[in-house]
């Protein structure tokens, strides 16, 4: 039989009827042609309750119309309701046993302990139930949940950290550095490296030409390339084996060493955003005055906690020598919370399907276990011709998930596996609030419920205007949604904007929230 958990109130009153009324739980087994049960303890006085299994659940049964009593037996009624055949029930009696506490009553002191008790009792049954849940997959979470799917070989996708370039940047040329006769040996390559860069100019280069000392010509017999001089094929070259100079002034170098930190800005640092540098970049020349180097960054913090968007990193925590300005250009939306209950519940039931290959079912499960893939989407046929399958995958490593795909497509299938493209939403949201709402904090709350409606969309699902004032209208102190206009930019330039109906995404498309306005009107009518 399963554990099935009691109430307060099944407790208590079971343990009172044992001290004053006889017995509680005296156990028989059903059988489907048998009607009368003779009862250990006579003579019976009466029948307090009879539970037991029906239809595969915990059922009480109803003295008169499922059962009664006859003599010292219980008698099932031949139109009322049985416990399943074979299956236990139990029966709860009072007998003609004298019992010498008598007063049950609420206040007195056997009901006080008894109910002090069954609290106690429980609590234990919570506790047990709640172990016996934690060894089923559709009933276990957290921990439990993770021990359970350990056994098909799967584990939790971690949260993951928010990645993405920021600029490091000066608006004036640095400092300027003067190197003389740098030697470099000639062995007849056509390009030389000099050892400082960035190069403003070359001064000179000299070098013995038929033994003899001689200054050559820039663009008659060498031009500057990037990172250093290239000979040319027409012009004079130093004689071979001998050593070159090369006097020229090279811009100081500005490093961006990985491990730099940049933040957003908040009055309070504990708000702040911090990421790091994960590699060390120069800075180059990007235009006249303008010197650049756009690098990759990490958050600290992992998870949806460390997303931002377009200028909202701003600040060097430590400043950097010759760095004026750091700004990311770009939104950093890539960080994930960590696989929720229900996201592992259904990854590990598709487990065994994944060991199958060769069908869809296998090939999405396949990928969704590769870690860092937030959404996928599959097509059979995108454009009806047999032996095509398309595959919009979001996060995740490509060269992961492209390996993913071929160990589990079927021979002869094609796979186009692509990234989705992103459709940028600008919104606008005029609100009417009650009189007494403080709209600062109204206005934060609806561009966070109407942010997380965004990016709760998959790939290709369209946005759906009514959610959206839907979004706004769930928040407290708003009285009424006024006009609500979206504008969707496409990365082919291509830019839609609507004011009732809802943003159309195909299915290699997937929507992101950009920026989110709201105009808070009072419900009188004024701004």
């Amino acid at each position: 039989m399963a554990f099935v958990k009691k109430s307060y109130n099944e407790i208590r009153d079971a343990i009172l009827a044992q001290i004053t009324r006889g017995i509680v739980n005296e156990e028989h087994i059903h059988e489907i042609y048998r009607t009368r049960y003779k009862l250990d303890n006579t003579p019976v006085k009466s029948i307090v309750k009879v539970e037991g299994i029906m239809n595969g659940a915990r059922h009480t049964f109803r003295e008169g119309v499922d059962y009664k009593l006859s003599g010292d037996m219980l008698e099932w009624l031949p139109n009322g309701n049985k416990p399943d055949d074979k299956t236990p029930f139990y029966v709860n009696y009072i007998f003609g046993a004298p019992s010498g506490i008598t007063d049950i009553n609420p206040g007195s002191v056997t009901r006080t302990i008894v109910e002090a008790i069954s609290r106690e009792i429980e609590f234990l049954y919570e506790q047990l139930n709640k172990v016996y849940l934690a060894g089923f997959i559709d009933t276990a979470s957290g921990s439990a949940l993770d021990l359970v799917v350990s056994l098909l070989g799967i584990s939790r996708k971690p949260p993951e950290h928010a990645t993405g370039k920021v600029t490091f940047g000066r608006s004036t040329d640095p400092a300027e550095v003067q190197v003389n006769r740098e030697a470099h040996f000639y062995d007849g390559k056509a390009i030389y490296e000099l050892n400082s860069l960035p190069i403003k100019s070359i001064i000179k280069v000299e070098g013995p030409v038929s033994g003899s000392s001689y200054i050559f010509q820039r663009d008659i017999d060498y031009i500057v390339v990037n990172r250093g001089i290239e000979w040319l094929v027409e012009g004079k070259k130093p004689d071979y084996n001998t050593i070159f100079y090369v006097d020229y002034i090279a811009y100081e170098q500005i490093k961006i060493p990985a491990g730099s930190r940049v933040s957003t800005y908040s009055p309070t640092p504990q708000e702040a955003k911090v990421f790091v540098t994960t590699e060390e970049r120069v800075l180059e020349k990007i235009s006249e005055g303008v010197w650049e180097a756009d690098v990759p960054v990490r958050a600290l913090t992992p998870g949806t906690a460390g997303n931002v968007y377009a200028g909202m990193i701003t600040v060097m925590p430590q400043p950097l020598m010759g760095v004026e300005y750091v700004i990311n250009r770009g939104d950093i939306l890539s960080g994930t919370e960590a696989e929720s209950d229900e996201d592992l519940r259904a990854r590990a039931k598709h487990a065994l399907e994944v060991a199958g290959k060769a069908t869809l079912t296998s090939l999405e499960a396949g990928v969704r276990g590769v870690e860092g893939v937030t959404c996928v989407l599959i097509e059979d046929m995108p454009d009806g011709v047999p032996g095509i399958v398309k595959i919009v995958v979001d996060g995740g490593d490509e060269d992961e998930i492209k390996k993913v795909i071929e160990d589990i497509r079927a021979a002869g299938v094609r796979v186009e596996f692509l990234r989705p493209k992103p459709v940028y939403l600008d919104l606008s949201l005029t609100v009417v609030l009650g009189r007494e709402v403080e709209p600062s904090e109204v206005e934060r709350e609806i561009e966070g419920k109407v942010r997380g409606y965004i990016s709760s969309l998959k790939i290709g699902e369209d946005v759906i205007y009514s959610r959206i004032i839907g979004a706004a209208l769930s928040v407290n102190g708003v009285y009424d949604v006024g006009e609500v206009i979206i504008k969707a930019y496409r990365r082919d330039g291509e830019m839609v904007t609507s004011t009732k109906a809802n943003i159309e995404i195909s299915s290699e498309e997937r929507a992101t929230a950009r920026t989110i306005n709201v105009l808070v009107k009072t419900s009188g009518g004024k701004a």
